[in-house]
């Protein structure tokens, strides 16, 4: 290719084929390169429509309908017979998945954007060879390349006995015995689905709680929720030692100075990512990477390198796809010389988690609003004071609004309960206009809703809830 592009992207994932889709409708020609290796780590769409949120929340629904069906006598329904099948549920989520990556191919199609498969490496801040055979010359480059599953020393992914969410997406046989490493979204997620499919499963958590980084409310209702549900845990637990043995893998850990094992059919790893960082010639032409590998970006995406930006997981900012989404956009809008709006708080973006009951949260914390000795109060709220909570079944969980009692600015917000990932968008909204809990309080919410229950949490900060 003799074409000197606008922009050239490195990665058609989230973040990537946002950049390259917004500097296209800004009049940008555009080309985005994308590996695709046969693995399925890749591919348009990226981990997260091939390999991850996608499918995985296809998964989750399929179980949160098998555990309807378990419970169909509440309902008043007789099923005298039913079989799940778990290889059917990851057959629909390949189908869900495919769908949805052949719509990123129409829309590059429809923005004019060349489509370039093969693996890029820079060669300087302008040049891009592919596959190291073709170059590629850009005035700009963003660079989308995420991130990949992490491993334990002692426990390296293999695909067969220890697993990534990557390889248990497409477990078409249910495990007797889980033992799943790390009890964040992923973990949780996860424990959720195998469980709810029949598999024993064991959740292990270095921190003290499940869900760590949450709420400590929030981790605690889970726990109350997940051992009603039989899903087993660990918390402060260090594993030791992992053994294998005639098909069975035997974990020693450590549990408040104890000793135990664990015996099961699979381990699944959900302790982080690496960034995909290494092989872009990135040293060679001097973007800075900080101790990690993650590469360093203002607020605007850029690198220390003019003309070089970076977005998504590969920054390691918060690696969640909708992060990615508004990374990509405002390197775009940067490129093209529009007005964006660039990223300075990244805790002001939405953290949700897909297991049942739902978790969602924004901004900060109780325990990190006492750190900072913010003169604070809260509104907290079962769910059961939204009566569509108790109709449709799921009234335990609540809702949690934290504002700053100075200047009644909501600094954070945390929800647990159905349909919580939904809910917190209104939240964000608030958060986003500079809000205060007045108007989550005073603006009629429509009833019978469960976003009732998000009005009475508003309502609560200042002792105004009429039903709790």
């Amino acid at each position: 290719m003799n074409k000197i592009y606008d922009l050239v992207v490195i990665g058609a994932g989230p973040g990537g084929y946002h950049a390259a889709i917004r500097a296209a409708q800004l009049g940008l020609s555009v080309a985005c390169i994308e590996k695709d290796d046969g693995s399925g780590n890749g591919g348009i769409g990226g981990v997260c429509l091939n390999w991850g949120c996608i499918p995985s929340k296809s998964l989750l629904k399929n179980a949160e309908i098998v555990n309807n069906i378990k419970n169909a006598n509440e309902w008043g329904i007789e099923i005298s017979s039913w079989n799940a099948d778990i290889s059917k549920a990851v057959e629909r989520s390949r189908k869900v998945s495919k769908t949805l990556t052949q719509g990123i191919s129409y829309l590059f199609k429809k923005n004019k954007i060349d489509l370039v498969t093969g693996e890029g490496k820079l060669r300087s801040s302008t040049e891009i060879i592919v596959d190291n055979k073709e170059t590629i010359t850009a005035k700009n480059i963003v660079l989308a390349t995420g991130a990949s599953p992490q491993s334990l020393p002692g426990f390296e992914i293999d695909g067969v006995s220890v697993l990534s969410a990557r390889h248990a997406l497409e477990l078409k046989e249910k495990p007797e015995k889980i033992a799943i490493i790390g009890a964040s979204a992923i973990g949780c997620e996860f424990a959720y689905y195998f469980n709810s499919y029949g598999s024993e499963v064991m959740l292990f958590e270095l921190m003290n709680h499940l869900v760590p980084k949450e709420d400590e409310d929030i981790s605690i209702e889970l726990e109350k929720q997940f051992n009603t549900q039989g899903i087993n845990f660990s918390t402060n637990t260090t594993i030791t030692k992992l053994e294998k043995n005639n098909g069975k893998i035997n974990l020693k850990y450590k549990n408040e100075s104890e000793e135990k094992e664990y015996s099961c059919d699979k381990v699944l790893l959900g302790v982080g990512v690496k960034p995909n960082s290494d092989n872009l010639g990135l040293r060679e032409v001097g973007v800075i990477l900080d101790n990690s590998n993650f590469i360093t970006i203002d607020k605007n995406m850029k690198t220390n390198i003019p003309g070089v930006y970076a977005v998504g997981d590969v920054t390691g900012k918060l690696p969640l796809a909708h992060v990615a989404f508004d990374q990509g956009i405002v390197a775009a809008e940067t490129i093209a010389n529009h007005e964006t709006n660039p990223i300075e708080d990244y805790s002001s973006m939405p953290r949700c988690t897909y297991c049942q009951p739902q978790i969602a949260s924004i901004g900060i914390t109780e325990k990190e609003a006492k750190e900072k000795n913010i003169n604070y109060k809260i509104g907290k709220v079962p769910f059961q004071v939204a009566g569509k909570s108790v109709a449709i079944g799921e009234p335990l969980g609540f809702a949690k609004i934290i504002i700053d009692d100075d200047n009644g600015e909501i600094i954070g917000a945390h929800i647990i309960g159905p349909e919580a990932t939904e809910l917190i968008a209104e939240i964000g909204m608030v958060k986003f206009l500079e809000g205060t809990n007045f108007e989550l309080n005073k603006m009629t919410h429509a009833h019978p809703t469960l976003s009732e229950a998000i009005k009475e949490a508003g309502a609560a900060v200042t002792d105004e809830a009429i039903h709790f």
